[in-house]
């Protein structure tokens, strides 16, 4: 199954950029991670970045997708505790996504959020992980920075239509910049459809 997907991201009122997002085909299935070091500095940069080659470096086959998920995230916490957090709790939020046929398999750990839009309105859900039918629906993988600026019914508005989710993804972040906020977080959007 050919999947169509596109993403974005704004820095905020950042100094730094700290959200980051991998992508690539896993077989017939479709992957993709983000992560937001949640603090503005080079080093939740570097956090997010490293979860994300980590986890994608490690997911490669459609077998048992939530136990590779579940290896992967704790493979990522021993790196990032290794190199850069030293026995401290690490401050980086990641989700994962792995979409085949009309299904996606996700873990999730910290603020990041898996929106459904589809034929029965929109569909958030927070959980550290699970499976949900993503037939005929839009995805969206997102960071905190974007419920920061826009409240469900924009969100809703934006996955609508027909539009590529590359289009969608950019009027999304085009959304959060407009709304100007003091304390913007950066925001991320991947979008699946």
């Amino acid at each position: 199954m050919s999947r169509r997907y596109g993403n974005a991201q704004t820095i905020g009122s950042n100094v730094t950029q700290n959200t980051y997002f991998m992508t690539k085909q896993v077989g017939q299935g479709f992957f993709a991670v983000l992560a937001d070091g949640t603090i503005d500095s080079v080093t939740g940069a570097y956090a997010a970045i490293l979860a994300c080659e980590t986890i994608a470096k490690g997911f490669v086959s459609l077998e048992d997708v939530e136990g590779q998920l579940e290896k992967q995230f704790a493979r990522a916490a021993a790196v990032m505790n290794e190199r850069l957090y030293k026995g401290r709790q690490p401050r980086v939020s990641v989700l994962a996504a792995c979409f085949v046929g009309n299904s996606m398999v996700y873990r999730s750990v910290g603020d990041l959020s898996v929106v459904l839009c589809g034929s029965r309105g929109l569909t958030v859900n927070q959980e550290e992980s699970g499976q949900m039918d993503v037939k005929g629906a839009t995805t969206l993988l997102c960071s905190q920075g974007v419920w920061q600026a826009l409240a469900e019914m924009d969100i809703e508005k934006l996955l609508s239509g027909r539009k590529h989710p590359y289009d969608k993804a950019q009027n999304i972040i085009e959304a959060v910049n407009r709304r100007n906020l003091k304390d913007q977080k950066s925001a991320l959007a991947v979008i699946v459809a």
